[in-house]
């Protein structure tokens, strides 16, 4: 089986109260075994967003579980959005 190394965009919903945790998000997804980069970059109006880097092996519902486990982290996770994929 095959990998591939998908990018993706994660962006977090504002909180009622307070700013989102761009921080503590973003260092539950790096920790994640797939996980090869997670960085966190502007997006507009002070609003932020985390790009992450993960390699999947190939199969079905690999890609799909991966996003589920990311949206599983806070309620605050909003959009996943795969900016690139690729074959390794």
């Amino acid at each position: 089986m095959g990998h591939v190394v998908v990018k993706y965009k994660v962006t977090i919903d504002q909180p009622e109260e307070g700013s989102p945790d761009y921080e503590g998000i973003a260092n539950i997804i790096s920790s994640m075994e797939e996980v090869q980069a997670c960085d966190i970059k502007p997006l507009a109006f002070g609003m932020m967003f985390i790009e992450v880097q993960a390699v999947l092996g190939e199969g079905e519902g690999i890609v799909d579980g991966f996003e589920d486990r990311v949206r599983e982290i806070d309620d605050n996770v909003g959009q996943i959005e795969a900016l690139e994929m690729g074959r390794l």
